[in-house]
Parts: C-alpha cells; sequence; structure tokens
C-alpha cells in the first residue's frame, strides 16, 4: 500500500501537499510571483434565479 494511502489522503491531495512543498524548498532567488501564485485558487459561485445569473460570489471554504 502506498504512503499517502496510508496516511489517510487522496492521490490529489498527495500531490497538492508535494506541489507546496517543493515550490516552498526553492532557492528565494528562485521563486518568482508566478511560482508562489500557482498555489493559490479562486473560486467564485454564480447563482441564477428565473434564468438570470446574479452577482459572483467568492466560494467560502
Amino acid at each position: 500500500m502506498s504512503s499517502w494511502r496510508k496516511a489517510g489522503f487522496s492521490f490529489n491531495k498527495y500531490l497538492q501537499i508535494a506541489a507546496e512543498t517543493t515550490r516552498n524548498a526553492l532557492k528565494p532567488e528562485l521563486q518568482s510571483a508566478a511560482v508562489a501564485a500557482r498555489g493559490k485558487s479562486e473560486a467564485k459561485v454564480i447563482k441564477y434565479t428565473n434564468g438570470v445569473a446574479e452577482e459572483p460570489l467568492p466560494l467560502k471554504q
């Protein structure tokens, strides 16, 4: 059995942790704003009432 499964993670969560760890381990001179921003995502929800879209709202955690 894989170590990530033994730890109780899904494969996607395992990849997310590995990618974040790799980005954080980069030397400061190799880190850029683009690399730092890769781990962040933004989602919005649009509610439809009678076929008309309302204002998009940020997705709350």
